[in-house]
Order: C-alpha cells, then sequence, then structure tokens
C-alpha cells in the first residue's frame, strides 16, 4: 500500500489546499461580491451540467478504471486504450445532445418562475457538459497511469483559483453578467487544456486501438460492465446533484445559493476520501486483476480507519465551529446552518467504509453495486421532492444524508457477505466514542462573544479532547510508522 499512501497523501494535501482557496471563494468572495441569485445560477449551471457530463462518456471512466490493466503497456502506447475510450462519449454526444435539445422548452419551464436566470443561461448546459466529459476521461486515463498530481491541482486549486478572478473582474464592473457566465464555462476549458497537455507531453499515447486485443467476447464484457455501471454513473450523480437541481423548483435562487455554500462545507470531511479513491481506484483493480484479495483487504482496512479517524476530527471542527463561521457572512446565509450538520453527519458516514466502492465496482460483482446504487437514487428523489416542499434546504439535506447512509450500509454489508472483508474492529468503536465524548464536552462550553476567540478555543479544546481519547485508547497505535514511510526519503 507504499503507492497508494504516497500519492493518497499527496492528492489529500492538493485537496485541501483546495478547499481552503474554496473556503475562501465561498465564505467570502461569492457571498461578498456576487449576489445569492448570482451565486445560485452558477451552482444550478454547473450541477445541471455536471449531471448531464455523467451520462455523455457513457461509463468511460470506469471502464478504464476496470479494463486499463490489461491494456497497460509502455511500449506499444497502451495498445491504443485511448483512441478506444474516447468511442464511448462520442456515442453519447449523438444519443445525448439531441434528446437535451429536444427536452430544453420542457426543463427551462420548471426553472422559469423560481429560478429565471438559470433559464436564461440554460443554452451553456451543452459546452460545460461536453467540456466537463472529456476532463473526466483524461483525468481518469492520467490517474491510472499514475500521473494523479495535475489532474488533482487543477480540479481542486487551479480552477477556484480562475473563478475567483473571475469574480473580481466582474465585480469590478469590466465585464458583463452574460460574459462573466461565459468565463466560468471558459475557467474548466482552460483546465481541459492543461490536462491535455501533460498528456502529449508524457507521450505513449496512440488513438488506434489494437484489434487484437478487442475480441467479441472482450467487447461483450464490455459491453455488459459499461451499462451496469452506466446507470450506476448517473445514479451516483444524481445523489450528489439533484438537491440543488431540485431546490431550483422549489425555491428562490438565493436560498439555492444559500444551500449552494452551506452544502460546500462539510465537503472538507470528505476530501480525504475523494483524493484516496482516485488513487486507490487503480490499485484494487489491478490487484482484483491478480486476484490479490489480502492487499484489497488492506487497503480496506486501512482506509476505514485511517478516513473514519480523520474525518471523526474534521466533523467536530466544521459542526462545532459553524455557527461563528457563518457569522462572517452576510445574515441571509445563517439559515444554512442546519444544512451544514446534517451533510457533515453524511460526509462522517461515507468516510467510515473506506474504498468501499472501489472494491466492488472493479470486482466481478459490479452490477449488485449498481443495482443498488440506482435504488438508492430512487429513494434519494422521492425523499427530495417529499422533504423539500415542508422543510426547504434542511429537507435537501436530509433526503441526502439519508440515502448516504442507506448506500453506505448496503456496501458494507455486500463486501463482508460477499468478499469476507470486514474494515471495523473494536477501534471503530474507540473512534466513535471520542467523537461522542468530544463534541459533548466541547459544544456545552461557554461562549466568548467573539468570533476568531470562539473559534480558536473550540477548534484547540476539540482538537486536544479528540487526541487524548484516541492516544489513550489506542486507536491509530500503528499510524505513526506510516507517517514515518511517507517522509522517509526515496
Amino acid at each position: 500500500m507504499g503507492i497508494i499512501q504516497r500519492q493518497g497523501i499527496q492528492s489529500t494535501v492538493i485537496t485541501y489546499a483546495g478547499i481552503f482557496i474554496g473556503c475562501i471563494s465561498l465564505l467570502w468572495v461569492q457571498p461578498n461580491f456576487l449576489t445569492a441569485e448570482e451565486v445560485g445560477l452558477t451552482r444550478v449551471l454547473f450541477s445541471f451540467s455536471f449531471l448531464v457530463s455523467t451520462v455523455l462518456p457513457m461509463s468511460a471512466g470506469n471502464v478504464i478504471a476496470r479494463y486499463f490493466p490489461r491494456f497497460r503497456d509502455a511500449t506499444s502506447k497502451h495498445h491504443g486504450f485511448l483512441g478506444f475510450i474516447l468511442l464511448f462519449p462520442a456515442i453519447g454526444i449523438l444519443i445525448c445532445f439531441p434528446l437535451l435539445l429536444l427536452l430544453k422548452p420542457f426543463i427551462v419551464a420548471q426553472y422559469v418562475e423560481e429560478s429565471p436566470l438559470f433559464a436564461n443561461y440554460f443554452s451553456l448546459v451543452f459546452p460545460l457538459s461536453l467540456i466537463l466529459t472529456l476532463l473526466a476521461i483524461v483525468n481518469n486515463y492520467l490517474y491510472s497511469i499514475f500521473r494523479p498530481l495535475l489532474p488533482a491541482l487543477g480540479q481542486e486549486v487551479i480552477i477556484r483559483l480562475l473563478f475567483i478572478f473571475l469574480i473580481f473582474i466582474y465585480a469590478s464592473g469590466f465585464i458583463s453578467l452574460e460574459f462573466f457566465v461565459l468565463s466560468f464555462v471558459g475557467t474548466y476549458l482552460t483546465q481541459l487544456f492543461l490536462v491535455l497537455y501533460q498528456l502529449i507531453k508524457i507521450g505513449n499515447i496512440s488513438f488506434k486501438p489494437d484489434r487484437a486485443l478487442l475480441t467479441p467476447q472482450f467487447l461483450k464484457e464490455i459491453r455488459k460492465y459499461a451499462w451496469m455501471v452506466f446507470l450506476a454513473g448517473i445514479a451516483s450523480m444524481a445523489i450528489k446533484l439533484m438537491d440543488v437541481i431540485i431546490l431550483g423548483q422549489f425555491v428562490p435562487l438565493a436560498l439555492v445559493g444559500i444551500y449552494g455554500i452551506a452544502a460546500f462545507i462539510p465537503i472538507f470531511i470528505e476530501a480525504p476520501i475523494n483524493a484516496l479513491d482516485k488513487v486507490a481506484n487503480s490499485q484494487i483493480s489491478n490487484s482484483w486483476e491478480k486476484n490479490d484479495i489480502k492487499n484489497i483487504q488492506d487497503i480496506y482496512y486501512k482506509s476505514a480507519r485511517y478516513l473514519y479517524l480523520l474525518g471523526g476530527l474534521l466533523f467536530l471542527l466544521i459542526t462545532l465551529n459553524a455557527p461563528y463561521v457563518l457569522k462572517w457572512l452576510p445574515a441571509e446565509y445563517y439559515q444554512g446552518l442546519p444544512v451544514i450538520s446534517i451533510l457533515s453527519l453524511s460526509a462522517l458516514f461515507n468516510l467510515m467504509t473506506g474504498s468501499n466502492s472501489s472494491i466492488i465496482f472493479t470486482s466481478e460483482k459490479f452490477t449488485a453495486g449498481s443495482i443498488a446504487l440506482v435504488s438508492v437514487a430512487i429513494i434519494d428523489l422521492v425523499l427530495l421532492y417529499t422533504f423539500i416542499p415542508i422543510w426547504g434546504i434542511e429537507g435537501a439535506a436530509w433526503a441526502t444524508c439519508a440515502a448516504s447512509l442507506l448506500y453506505n450500509a448496503f456496501k458494507w454489508l455486500y463486501i463482508k457477505v460477499k468478499f469476507k472483508l470486514q474494515p471495523f474492529d473494536l477501534r471503530t468503536l474507540y473512534i466513535t466514542a471520542a467523537i461522542i465524548a468530544t463534541y459533548a464536552l466541547t459544544s456545552f462550553l461557554p461562549l466568548w462573544g467573539n468570533v476568531w476567540i470562539d473559534c480558536s478555543f473550540h477548534t484547540i479544546l476539540a482538537g486536544t479532547l479528540y487526541f487524548i481519547f484516541i492516544w489513550y485508547s489506542r486507536a491509530a497505535e500503528d499510524l505513526i510508522p506510516v507517517l514515518k514511510q511517507f517522509t522517509k526519503k526515496k
């Protein structure tokens, strides 16, 4: 697990740098230099385009992760695998864009009343979704050849810096709203050019597939896999994005913007698993190819415990300090406080079960994972349409949290039954007890009335108490050698 640890930590550092920049953007720049409606516009435009970009590649990203090990051979330019994989989005575009164009009047009609700005700029969904599709494919290809750093840097850091720069230009009055939205799409095009440049610089790419490897039996296997994971991919993105998309139908765009700001903060908790999965996906796929169950078990166990350990601390810091952080924003944003707590709990569930998605979807049992994910997405959709009209943005958060809990519970049980792998032990209970005890002791302390003092006091106290509980329970006694190994010179 040495490569995973090293690249996972590197990716996590980049991810947290990006989240720090994102916090500045979402908690200071956007609320102070954009209206809540303009924030909502960028959130809905991106979320809708991202959902479309999940459909366009026709599971190309998952096919790369699962089947690239069979094509891996730098001397033969990986048997033209990149050219083969680009056929997937080409087919997706021919199917999806005409359908989206046909449905445009109906879709726009759903947003005209509450979100008229999005209705006006709906046409930008087409180029943005195409750019996001190509970005995902190139990034996945670079992850598969173990070059994860620039894709992570572009996705987490560069794109956010460009957006902040764009906001300042717009707020200064140098460009119109229309040019601002067009430039927002252009920031992702810039990111695409960067990763394409790296791909070309690395070389060893060919757009001519090796037909000797593309046997009828192999193509049949890929079609089956791609179809099932295609449904799972749509469901996965739907779970992540439907809350924002459906909110725009029931509440004003300004409230969608408030929800978007609040929903971003818990992403800080999920950052480690997002960074780890980008690296672990290819490693677990290689392990399945070699039938190395021991390595898979090692990744599963360590990822679950280390992520839960770190996630517990992040959960405490975010939920305890959220009331003070929101005081830095305009008063209307305080409505998002319950959303932060609910989605932070959802993020903690996700970290607690480790790299479970990678294990299922790179194995021969991917069909069950796809069916479960589609089922959870349907449940989430029903909950969203039920809860949002009643509780508004809090209803959206509770629906998302429930979907996350259901899906992770299924993955844990399925892996335990089918693969006889179990990521939990007594240390999991120790970590859980440490989180509960720290939260209980810290949340009832008196406040000083100053945002900076209250944040600093709660952060230091919660961190100290959590460290003490973890240290004396020995829940992380084997983590120190891992850190020493990472810092050791190669």
